[in-house]
This record gives C-alpha cells, sequence and structure tokens, in this order.
C-alpha cells in the first residue's frame, strides 16, 4: 500500500481542512486589501502578480497548535498553485529547518505580502509593506495578533529574509517595543506575548548569488544556536512536539524536506510539496505549467506545443471557453480571489473514512498499480480528484468518466467545462448541495488508450473500491456519466438502486440525451434542494459552487469553460506537463475602486515619499 511518493509526508488521507469555521481567519482573510490597486494607485504600475490570487498561510489554525509562526516575503507560481504559503523550494528548506529544532507539526507559515510582488522587495513596495498607515501592513498586524490570541504557547517567530525581518520588526514596534531588522535576536518580542523571541534567517531564494550558501547556512545555524540559548535558559520555552526530535546546531545540514500532507487541501496533486519547486509562469502570467516527475523547470530542452489558446483569442476548440456564462459573485468578490461575501463557502474535504479509501489508504482497498494496465499518467501526481459534493447520503451519487484536466488544479473532480453543464444539469434535477461525485479513475486518463483504461475499470481491485464507497454514500439513485461510468455502475451497485445513465458531454447529442435523463429523475422520489425543479436541459453551464471547493480556490477557478490543458511533446501527449490558464475577461479587468478608507491611505503614502 504504502507509495514512494509518500515518503516522509505522512499519507495523503491527512491534509489541512482550511479555517475552523468557527473562528476569525477565514473572515480576516476575506478583509485582504485591494492589493492591486493600492499598488497602481501608489506607483502608477502592477507591483503585484494577480492572475493567480493571493496565498495566505500554511500550517495549523486550530487554537493552541502553533509554537513556531514562520514568517516569510511572499509566495510564488508553486503557491498559487497550492493556495498555501511556503510550498515550493524556500517552503522545503524552511521544513527541513522546523523538523531540526523539533517541530514539525506545531507551526505556521504566513507572508509580509499575500500576493507575489513583481522584481524585489526595495522601494516602493517596502513603503506598501511596512509605513504605519499601508492597509497592507495593517492587515497583515490584525492577522500576525490574531496568531497570538489564539496560541498560549507560541514563543518564536522566524523570520526569512530582508522583507519578513522588517515586518516582524515593525510589528514589535507597533505594540511599543524595540526592534533591529538585522539583530532580530535582541528584539523586545515580549511586548507582543510574554514568552516570545524571534529570529533573522537569510532568504534561502538568494542562494543564486556567487557565495550566498555559506552565508545563509551560518544565518540558519546562528537561529539554532540562538533557539539552543534560549532552551537552555528556560528548558520549558519551546518543547519539541510529540513526534519531535530537535538537534543540535553542528549537525544542521543546509537541505530540504518535503512538505507534509497534512498542510495541503484534500486532493491537492503529490508533486506539490515535494522539496522544490513544481512550477512555471507562462503566458504573461496568465497561466502556470505544473511539471512532473520527468519534466523541468520552463521545460528546459523539451519543445511543447498546448493545442489550445485557452486566454487568447482564438485556438480554442470551445467557443465558449472565453466567456464568463455561468459565473457568479458578490458585488465586493475579486475573481483572482477567494470570496469575499461567503467566505465561509468552502469545502472542508471528505470524512477520515472516504479521505482514507480515495487515496488508496486502505489495505484491502487500495488502487492498483495503473502502470500494469498500460496507463500512462505520471505516478508523482498522485490520486487526487476522485470526488466532489457530499458523499454521505446524497440524494442522487453521480459515477462520472474524466472530462477534463481541471481537476489535477482544484483538487476535485468534474470542475471544467463538462461539470459546470453537469452543474446546471443537477440543479435542473432540484439539487444545489444533495449531490455527491465519484470520478472514474483517481488518475488522468482522458486521452490515453481506452483498452488500457478499460481494462483498469475492469480490475477487481477498481471495482472493489467503488462498491465499497458507493455502499458508504449510501445514494438514492446513481446517475452514471460516461461508457466507463457505464461499464463500472453494474459491479458496484449490489443493492440495485435506481439508475440512470447519461452520455458523457464529451459524446454528441448530449442535450437531448440529458433531457431524457432528467425525464427519468422525474419519475423517481428523492430529497430535493429546489421545490420545483425544472427536469429539464438546453445546453446551461452553471460555474461550480464554491462549497464544493478547497479554502483559497480562485473565484474564476471553476467557471469558463476547461482552463487546464495536456501538451503534446513532438507529436505525442507527454503526461509530464500540465498548464492551467486563467480566462480572457478575468485577465482583462482593470482593479477594482479603492475604497475610501485605501485612497485615503494612498494618498498618505504618496505624500510622506
Amino acid at each position: 500500500m504504502w507509495n514512494d511518493d509518500w515518503d516522509e509526508r505522512g499519507a495523503p488521507w491527512e491534509y489541512d481542512p482550511g479555517p475552523p469555521r468557527n473562528r476569525s481567519w477565514a473572515r480576516l482573510f476575506a478583509e485582504t486589501p485591494n492589493y492591486r490597486a493600492l499598488g497602481k494607485a501608489f506607483t502608477g504600475r502592477e507591483e503585484f502578480r494577480w492572475h493567480f490570487g493571493p496565498m495566505f498561510y500554511r500550517g495549523r489554525l486550530r487554537d493552541n497548535q502553533v509554537k513556531v509562526l514562520i514568517i516569510g516575503q511572499e509566495g510564488a507560481q508553486d503557491e498559487s498553485l497550492s493556495h498555501r504559503s511556503f510550498t515550493g523550494g524556500t517552503g522545503g528548506r524552511m521544513q527541513n529547518l522546523l523538523n531540526h529544532l523539533g517541530i514539525p507539526r506545531s507551526y505556521l507559515f504566513m507572508n509580509t505580502f499575500v500576493y507575489p510582488i513583481f522584481g524585489q522587495y526595495d522601494g516602493d513596495n517596502a513603503v506598501l509593506a511596512q509605513h504605519p498607515e499601508s492597509p497592507i501592513r495593517c492587515h497583515r498586524e490584525e492577522v500576525f495578533d490574531y496568531v497570538v490570541a489564539r496560541n498560549d504557547d507560541l514563543h518564536l517567530v522566524i523570520a526569512v529574509g530582508s522583507a519578513a525581518k522588517e515586518s516582524v520588526a515593525s510589528w514589535i514596534q507597533s505594540h511599543g517595543g524595540t526592534a533591529d531588522p538585522s539583530e532580530l535576536h535582541l528584539a523586545d518580542a515580549s511586548v507582543i506575548a510574554p514568552k516570545l523571541r524571534a529570529v533573522g534567517v537569510l532568504h534561502p531564494g538568494g542562494a543564486s548569488k556567487g557565495g550566498a550558501v555559506t552565508a545563509i547556512k551560518k544565518s540558519f545555524v546562528d537561529a539554532i544556536k540562538n533557539v539552543e540559548r534560549w532552551s537552555g535558559d528556560d528548558p520549558g520555552w519551546l518543547p519539541v512536539d510529540p513526534d519531535g526530535v530537535r538537534s543540535p546546531a553542528g549537525d544542521y545540514k543546509y537541505t530540504s524536506d518535503p512538505i507534509p500532507f497534512r498542510d495541503f487541501p484534500f486532493g491537492t496533486n503529490w508533486r506539490l510539496g515535494r522539496k522544490a519547486t513544481s512550477s512555471n509562469r507562462k503566458d504573461n502570467q496568465k497561466s502556470i505549467q505544473l511539471f512532473a516527475e520527468g519534466g523541468r523547470y520552463g521545460n528546459d530542452g523539451h519543445r511543447l506545443r498546448y493545442l489550445r489558446d485557452l486566454h487568447g483569442s482564438g485556438g480554442s476548440a470551445d467557443g465558449s471557453q472565453n466567456s464568463d456564462e455561468g459565473y457568479s459573485a458578490a458585488a465586493d468578490d475579486l475573481p483572482y480571489e477567494p470570496p469575499k461575501d461567503r467566505y465561509l463557502d468552502y469545502d472542508k474535504g471528505p470524512d477520515a473514512t472516504f479521505a482514507r479509501l480515495l487515496q488508496g489508504g486502505r489495505r484491502d482497498l487500495d488502487w492498483p498499480d495503473f502502470t500494469t494496465f498500460g496507463l500512462k499518467a505520471n505516478p508523482s501526481l498522485g490520486f487526487g480528484p476522485i470526488y466532489r459534493g457530499r458523499l454521505r447520503r446524497p440524494s442522487i451519487l453521480v459515477l462520472a468518466d474524466q472530462q477534463s484536466q481541471d481537476d489535477l488544479f482544484t483538487g476535485r473532480a468534474l470542475t471544467g467545462n463538462a461539470g459546470q453543464h453537469l452543474q446546471a444539469f443537477l440543479a435542473a434535477a432540484g439539487l444545489t448541495r444533495r449531490y455527491g461525485i465519484l470520478r472514474v479513475l483517481p488518475i488522468d486518463t482522458l486521452d490515453d488508450d481506452q483498452g488500457a483504461v478499460q481494462a483498469a475499470v475492469d480490475s477487481e481491485e477498481v471495482r472493489a473500491l467503488y462498491r465499497d464507497a458507493v455502499d458508504r454514500a449510501n445514494p438514492k439513485v446513481l446517475v452514471v456519466m460516461g461508457s466507463n461510468a457505464r461499464r463500472l455502475a453494474d459491479h458496484v451497485n449490489p443493492d440495485n438502486r435506481p439508475m440512470v445513465f447519461i452520455r458523457s458531454f464529451l459524446q454528441t447529442g448530449v442535450n437531448a440525451n440529458w433531457r431524457q435523463g432528467l425525464t427519468e429523475l422525474a419519475a423517481l422520489s428523492y430529497p430535493k434542494d429546489i421545490a420545483a425543479p425544472s427536469f429539464d436541459y438546453h445546453g446551461e453551464r452553471l460555474q461550480i459552487p464554491r462549497y464544493d471547493l478547497p479554502f483559497g480556490t480562485l473565484r474564476w477557478q471553476g467557471s469558463s469553460g476547461d482552463r487546464a490543458q495536456q501538451p503534446k511533446k513532438g507529436s505525442t501527449l507527454t503526461y509530464d506537463y500540465y498548464k492551467i490558464s486563467m480566462p480572457k475577461w478575468a485577465s482583462d479587468l482593470g482593479p477594482s475602486p479603492l475604497s475610501v478608507a485605501e485612497q485615503r491611505a494612498a494618498d498618505i503614502l504618496r505624500a510622506d515619499l
């Protein structure tokens, strides 16, 4: 059962459900200032890489779970894909430092900026980060103060790089203490919390500069020595985690450790968090390319050809791909952020039993080795996007063929164009929440050899796992979508629940076929969310509800058709690369207006230059 891709990461059924709904985290994150407009108002140009939105945190958000707060400068493209902080190369370096300190889980990562910046940290963006009137600084310190308020045992802050050092110093100063960013270990952090200490380290991103690795490693060793000294003075100051071991500074090696699965939303592809960067930006910020094991950063040396232009004006296989048909949002929401209005609308993930089952964690019901069937999916991407919706006692459980590669980037099943049309089908059947979706096979088989796909679907291991999943879900009705789902259906429904068969959206004649399916559903009895459903369908498309998607998912994701694609390398498809592109209607948007308070702050910042 154990997979080599899980080594040192725990198991993929351990996951981060997002902010606890009975605390203020989600609200605070939703109150993120208007970064894009603030930057433009202050400098007249785009200061932030806004297209793939903010990333707020990584680690523990429940009460009294955090002993160490790590603050950096900003996230990069891996963080944009995972919607979590410190999940790329720098995150791996810091994970290793935490493991060396014996703190493998009692930590929280945050940043100076929740959006990536263009260029280096200096000049204008430093003013936006540190000016006392800057909404960015004020919001950041409100969040930091909430970390302290919810964690009695927070005793150490680690600042990574110059921006973070200045941010920690500013935070201490705002509480009346003294702090020099270059000597944070001497700062009076106790003004924030009685036993709080601070250290600063050089940013691992500077290692590409000549001779910098030696200096970076020394800064890490110095931080460890400070922790040793403070722990020696007060043995109860920073106890190790129950599964941690603190090693001496002399044994420290400057290396990277993988990010635990428990720090990612359920369904996140396994490639992210592997100790190093796994993606690169493309198309003038409008897309991000993920590379699996066997791929290369920037596809260096690999000539790739993507067949569709998903953010431009031509080359799309479907003209609706660049349309916002079905998209809807509250007036204050930004397409490139999670919801600001309904900020509690996100999916925590499946319960523990389903999480283990769907990730292949049951010894008697684990996934087979799909390569033995001749399937080409890259194993390093894992078994992520296999479900969406509610899996316990849904009115309708949809057993569906894979329809797009969007699921790889959302961590949920059927979130591309076909899934958006299926959303309209479900609404026509009277359901907005009482449904669940199970995708047939947890790996990418969309364009693979169908004989190999059928062999996998026909295997007893696959049948047994889905049989258990359907039995545990216990739906009133099974809707079976696509030929592989139909192939599987008779083997996973021993209780003879009513089944309605509909075509894959990738087939022809879908509208008439789906209307026939709705007619069959109209004759069945099941609990509904809509009192008088239409049971009619004419090609409509609805966005994927936010409560079906993990925390941090952007508003434009799960809308506007298929946003992901797989390239060809030479004349054949490669399973080592995938790219997600934002829709053109969203990338064409200008900044939203500043609030009155934000405009006043921008005026003060300009006047103080």
